[in-house]
Protein backbone atom coordinates (compact mmCIF):
# COMPACT_ATOMS: atom_id res chain seq x y z
CA UNK A 1 0.00 0.00 0.00
CA UNK A 2 1.07 3.82 -0.22
CA UNK A 3 -0.46 6.87 0.85
CA UNK A 4 -3.62 6.35 2.67
CA UNK A 5 -5.95 9.39 3.51
CA UNK A 6 -8.98 10.20 6.15
CA UNK A 7 -10.55 12.81 4.69
CA UNK A 8 -14.50 12.99 5.07
CA UNK A 9 -14.97 15.91 3.22
CA UNK A 10 -15.94 15.77 -0.67
CA UNK A 11 -13.90 18.80 -2.00
CA UNK A 12 -10.69 17.93 -0.35
CA UNK A 13 -11.26 14.19 -1.14
CA UNK A 14 -11.35 15.70 -5.09
CA UNK A 15 -8.43 18.18 -4.64
CA UNK A 16 -6.18 15.16 -3.32
CA UNK A 17 -7.70 12.63 -5.95
CA UNK A 18 -6.48 15.24 -8.34
CA UNK A 19 -3.13 16.31 -7.04
CA UNK A 20 -2.37 12.24 -6.61
CA UNK A 21 -3.37 11.65 -10.55
CA UNK A 22 -1.37 14.28 -11.50
CA UNK A 23 1.64 13.25 -9.71
CA UNK A 24 0.46 9.64 -10.87
CA UNK A 25 0.99 8.29 -7.30
CA UNK A 26 -2.07 5.50 -5.58
CA UNK A 27 -3.73 7.32 -3.01
CA UNK A 28 -6.38 5.69 -0.95
CA UNK A 29 -8.71 8.18 0.58
CA UNK A 30 -11.00 6.44 2.85
CA UNK A 31 -14.02 8.51 5.27
CA UNK A 32 -14.03 5.37 8.09
CA UNK A 33 -11.80 4.35 11.09
CA UNK A 34 -13.20 1.05 9.68
CA UNK A 35 -11.36 1.28 6.77
CA UNK A 36 -8.54 3.45 7.94
CA UNK A 37 -7.16 1.88 11.04
CA UNK A 38 -6.42 -1.90 8.87
CA UNK A 39 -5.04 0.48 6.11
CA UNK A 40 -2.63 1.80 8.66
CA UNK A 41 -1.95 -1.47 10.16
CA UNK A 42 -0.64 -2.78 6.15
CA UNK A 43 1.88 -0.64 6.26
CA UNK A 44 1.34 2.69 4.13
CA UNK A 45 4.33 5.17 3.42
CA UNK A 46 2.79 7.56 4.49
CA UNK A 47 -0.52 8.78 6.11
CA UNK A 48 -2.91 12.38 5.27
CA UNK A 49 -5.27 12.99 7.85
CA UNK A 50 -8.18 16.02 7.57
CA UNK A 51 -7.93 17.49 11.23
CA UNK A 52 -11.29 18.22 10.73
CA UNK A 53 -13.00 14.87 9.26
CA UNK A 54 -16.29 13.68 10.86
CA UNK A 55 -16.29 10.76 12.98
CA UNK A 56 -12.60 11.18 14.72
CA UNK A 57 -10.57 12.70 17.56
CA UNK A 58 -7.66 13.53 15.57
CA UNK A 59 -5.26 14.15 18.46
CA UNK A 60 -6.01 10.37 19.44
CA UNK A 61 -5.63 8.73 16.04
CA UNK A 62 -2.50 10.66 15.34
CA UNK A 63 -1.15 9.43 19.09
CA UNK A 64 -2.32 6.28 18.36
CA UNK A 65 -0.58 5.78 14.84
CA UNK A 66 2.59 7.31 16.30
CA UNK A 67 2.66 4.70 19.27
CA UNK A 68 2.29 1.74 16.55
CA UNK A 69 4.34 2.34 14.05
CA UNK A 70 6.74 5.40 14.88
CA UNK A 71 8.11 5.47 11.83
CA UNK A 72 5.13 6.09 10.01
CA UNK A 73 5.06 9.59 8.58
CA UNK A 74 1.75 11.66 9.44
CA UNK A 75 0.80 14.36 6.94
CA UNK A 76 -2.54 16.27 8.83
CA UNK A 77 -4.32 19.68 7.55
CA UNK A 78 -6.74 22.16 8.78
CA UNK A 79 -8.62 24.89 7.63
CA UNK A 80 -6.57 28.27 7.95
CA UNK A 81 -8.53 29.88 10.69
CA UNK A 82 -8.19 26.64 13.09
CA UNK A 83 -4.59 27.29 14.68
CA UNK A 84 -5.53 25.43 17.91
CA UNK A 85 -6.31 21.86 15.71
CA UNK A 86 -2.70 22.69 14.29
CA UNK A 87 -0.90 22.82 17.13
CA UNK A 88 -2.35 20.02 18.99
CA UNK A 89 -1.28 18.09 16.23
CA UNK A 90 1.96 19.23 16.57
CA UNK A 91 1.96 18.02 20.49
CA UNK A 92 0.41 14.74 19.13
CA UNK A 93 3.24 13.74 17.03
CA UNK A 94 2.10 14.43 13.49
CA UNK A 95 5.24 14.90 10.99
CA UNK A 96 3.95 17.58 8.58
CA UNK A 97 1.11 19.74 9.23
CA UNK A 98 -0.41 22.19 6.27
CA UNK A 99 -3.40 24.90 6.28
CA UNK A 100 -5.84 24.22 4.16
CA UNK A 101 -4.49 27.17 1.66
CA UNK A 102 -0.99 25.44 1.81
CA UNK A 103 -2.73 22.07 0.89
CA UNK A 104 -2.84 22.29 -3.21
CA UNK A 105 0.78 24.07 -3.44
CA UNK A 106 2.63 21.42 -1.06
CA UNK A 107 0.76 18.47 -1.60
CA UNK A 108 1.76 17.13 -4.71
CA UNK A 109 5.47 17.21 -3.84
CA UNK A 110 4.94 15.38 -0.60
CA UNK A 111 2.62 12.96 -2.67
CA UNK A 112 5.71 12.31 -4.94
CA UNK A 113 7.73 12.16 -2.12
CA UNK A 114 6.07 9.10 0.05
CA UNK A 115 3.71 7.73 -2.92
CA UNK A 116 4.28 4.63 -5.15
CA UNK A 117 4.28 5.53 -8.90
CA UNK A 118 0.94 3.64 -10.43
Amino acid sequence: MSILAYITDLAFQAQVSQAAHKADVEVQIVSSLYHFLPGVERQASMVLIDLNALGINSNMLIAQIKTKSPELTVVVFASNLDEKSRKQARKAGADTVLEGSKLSKDLPGILTQYGEKK
